[in-house]
């Protein structure tokens, strides 16, 4: 069972279908879509249902932990934060996220990432976080600072975005921690 993270001012929570409307809203708006490298916009009628549907069973293979960003004070969704491409044997995974813009510059997304981190490392056994973002986007590298990660690279013309290709920012943490047990093959 997927865990309630919590923050000072967020609830982190699993995706529920009643969601749906909220993050095709949210995650619809053209500004949000141009800022992240896997957002489509439009954003497609269903598309939101057939996203929350899958969560579950992502979360049971153990290769994505995705939860909705809510308001304490109302339980308003206001955006997404993850961990995808988890590979256990390596005690590594991805971050990804994005906020929805009545709620940029607010803080949230740190706050978010931070405490997902935090989870990922104690309840995961994650050693290892790397993240990515569009070379045009800097509010997004910002929140990746901010939360303790590094620049490591970047890749030249690796995202196709409306036709155009587009740079991604590559950053990464290591946290301490032992390495993965492996069972013998």
């Amino acid at each position: 069972m997927q865990a309630v993270l919590e923050t000072e001012r967020l609830l982190l929570r699993p995706y529920v279908l009643a969601d749906a409307a909220q993050v095709q809203r949210l995650a619809g708006d053209a500004r949000v879509a141009d800022t992240t490298a896997n957002i489509p916009h439009p954003y497609p009628d269903g598309a939101a249902q057939t996203w929350i549907a899958g969560l579950a069973a992502a979360f049971a293979a153990g290769t994505r932990i995705v939860y909705a960003a809510t308001l304490r004070q109302d339980g308003a969704v206001i955006g997404t934060v993850a961990l995808h491409d988890i590979v256990p044997a390596h005690a590594r995974a991805m971050l990804g996220y994005w906020i929805g813009v009545p709620y940029w510059g607010q803080g949230y997304a740190t706050e978010a990432v931070r405490c997902l981190i935090d989870h990922g490392h104690a309840a995961h056994g994650l050693s290892r976080i790397g993240g990515a973002c569009l070379a045009r986007n800097p509010a997004s590298a910002r929140v990746m600072e901010k939360a303790g990660l590094r620049a490591e690279g970047r890749l030249v013309a690796h995202e196709c975005k409306h036709e155009v290709f587009e740079d991604l920012l590559l950053y990464g943490l290591v946290l301490p921690g032992r390495a993965p047990s492996h069972s013998p093959a």
